[in-house]
This record gives C-alpha cells, structure tokens and sequence, in this order.
C-alpha cells in the first residue's frame, strides 16, 4: 500500500463533479504548491512548483465541489498514484495524481463562518437519545455552567 501525503497548496481551477455509470460522485481539480526562498538580496521569491491534480470520490467529491473554489488554499491528505499508458505515436506517458481520502480549506487566509460546513444537528424532538443528549438540549438556566 502507498504512503499517506499531505499537501498545501492553491486550487488551480473550480473542482469538477461527475458520475461514474455505477452512481458514485467523483470530483476533481488542479492543485499548485510552491515553496519560497530568499534570493541573494534576501527578497523572498518561488522556488520549485509543484502541479497536482487531485481526485476524490462519494460524499467528499460532492462537498469538495459544492465548497471549494479557484483560488481557495486547501490541505490535502491522500495517496500519490501513477497513470503510465501509451501515447497514439507510440511514447510512454505518465501522471501522478492525488487520490484524496481528505480535503480541507485552510484558514490562513480565509474564515468560514460559525455553522457553515456543519451537519444539520438533530433537535431534541427528533431522536430518542437526543433528549438525554446534555449537548444537544437547550441550557437549563441563564448561568455559565461553572
């Protein structure tokens, strides 16, 4: 089995959603990731660049398309996966992919607001065990609770 990697990095386009013939969501983008350096006159400017593209599949491609947009920065957590087949003139090609089992928006430079990106919580009235749940029932008093 490959090693998990983490990468950050700047989505390239708008990530795409489509469905495999069997049903099953699956999302993709371009990822970039550069690193940075001080040049001789200490200014700092890019240095090596890395161009990913990331697949993800099911409910994660669904929220990756619904959530992330060009530009966004975003972490990234997966296995590194390589394509090889051969061109129509005969050259041997390949691509190295990101196959993600996570995807998340970095809050460097951008803030989601309190609730968003939740799931919907279950009210008190809903489920049997939500009623005897201390963290979904309203507070008994006004009063902090220490």
């Amino acid at each position: 089995m490959l090693p998990q990697v983490t990468v950050e990095g700047r989505v390239v386009n708008d990530p795409e959603l489509r469905f495999a013939p069997s049903g099953v969501a699956v999302g993709s983008f371009r990822l970039v990731a550069s690193s940075r350096k001080q040049d001789e006159s200490g200014q700092w400017v890019d240095d090596k660049t890395l161009w990913l593209g990331v697949t993800c599949f099911k409910q994660l491609a669904e929220n990756v398309a619904e959530s992330l947009r060009r530009g966004d920065l975003v972490v990234v957590t997966g296995r590194l996966q390589t394509d090889e087949w051969e061109s129509d003139t005969g050259e041997k090609r390949s691509r190295t992919e990101l196959v993600a089992n996570g995807v998340a928006a970095s809050l460097m430079f951008r803030t989601i607001p309190h609730g968003e990106g939740r799931a919907e919580r279950v009210s008190a009235g809903d489920a049997p065990a939500a009623a005897s749940d201390p963290w979904t029932a309203p507070p008994a008093a006004d009063e902090p609770p220490f």
